[in-house]
């Protein structure tokens, strides 16, 4: 299950909410964390490309 499906199961479907509430919050703080991990390293290996394929004009 993904983590979007799994935040809205748990926080949505559970019977008990109240005690669900630190699992949700912990689910959020990680997939916010992959989200900008994996965005971070796009940014690096885009410029890194960017610095080897460049066209040096003369």
């Amino acid at each position: 299950m993904h983590l979007g499906f799994h935040i809205y199961d748990i926080g949505f479907q559970s019977p008990n909410v109240e005690a669900a509430k630190p699992m949700v919050y912990v689910t959020t703080l990680l997939l916010i964390l992959i989200v900008l991990a994996m965005t971070s390293t796009a940014i690096y290996l885009r410029n890194k490309m960017r610095q080897q394929h460049s066209v040096v004009d003369v």
